[in-house]
């Protein structure tokens, strides 16, 4: 007798393999979350203080950061300016030095550089993520707390003489999204200088949900295609070539604006968000 043909059957189980891994991609309770770039620094003045930052790519569902913590930490705080920091979905968030991050205090141990610190993310709806953050250079705690921008970076001071950037924010609906646009004076977005040295009048926009920052502004305007449910900020800052936070007088270069979704917002919502200005002191 003749064996029988197994290429129907290799074809079967292939077509069943495939099955499988496009569910598990796409599963429903399969987590979303993806987890990038994990440091952890050291605090100038505080040496058994580290501060986390971290990429955080949400997929397809809307999400929220609940907590961080740490096994080998005394205590852990998630910096938070509203209670929520929500994330959108198919949007990637950066924890940095210049927006809410995470601050670990009193760790266990040698903090020399290349160590690895055991962390765990709690999210609304993934529930508990785990990674470990790597130690690199220690950071300065620059001015920018004091003026109530987010992170602890540093600031550039307009000097006598030298231009004086304005900003203030509009949000419309469309098709695609909430576009932010930025309406700004006295400043010329400059891509091309990014990284390179200080020119007054010159740089680019950092633009945060809620504290977590949603990227870097080269051109003024964004495009925001999703939102949670519930209460938002969208706030941007000006910043130099060098990334520093534009201060004139006592008062750092920002605007924000509210958002209130009263159903999860995107390209099939059933509902508009409500927007509102808000006034920067």
């Amino acid at each position: 007798m003749k064996p029988g043909n197994p290429k129907p059957m290799l074809v079967g189980l292939a077509t069943a393999i495939f099955a499988f891994v496009l569910w598990s991609a796409f599963a429903p309770n399969q987590p979303s979350i993806l987890l990038e770039n994990v440091t952890a620094s050291p605090i100038n003045n505080a040496p058994q203080d580290v501060v986390i930052f971290a990429k955080i790519q949400n997929g397809i569902r809307h999400e929220e950061l609940i907590s961080i913590s740490s096994a080998v930490a005394e205590k852990t705080s998630l910096q938070k300016n509203l209670n929520t920091l929500a994330i959108p979905q198919n949007t990637t968030v950066s924890m940095a030095a210049d927006s809410v991050h995470a601050r670990l205090t009193n760790v266990k141990g040698d903090l020399s550089d290349g160590r690895t610190i055991p962390l765990t993310f709690t999210f609304r709806e993934a529930g508990e993520v785990t990674a470990r953050a790597r130690l690199v250079a220690p950071t300065s705690t620059g001015s920018a707390p004091s003026l109530g921008l987010y992170g602890i970076g540093d600031i550039c001071q307009v000097g006598d003489g030298e231009p004086a950037p304005q900003i203030s924010l509009t949000a419309t609906l469309n098709g695609d999204g909430l576009l932010i646009s930025v309406l700004s004076k006295d400043f010329e977005f400059t891509p091309e200088l990014v990284d390179g040295p200080h020119v007054p009048g010159t740089g680019h926009g950092h633009i945060y949900l809620n504290g977590l920052k949603l990227g870097r502004l080269y051109s003024p305007s964004h495009l925001i295609r999703s939102l949670p449910k519930g209460e938002h900020v969208v706030e941007v800052t000006l910043n130099t070539n060098d990334h520093r936070a534009y201060v004139v007088g006592k008062s750092a270069v920002r605007a924000r604006i509210a958002i209130r979704a009263e159903c999860d917002y995107g390209p099939e919502s059933v509902c508009a968000p409500m927007i509102e200005p808000q006034p920067m002191d």
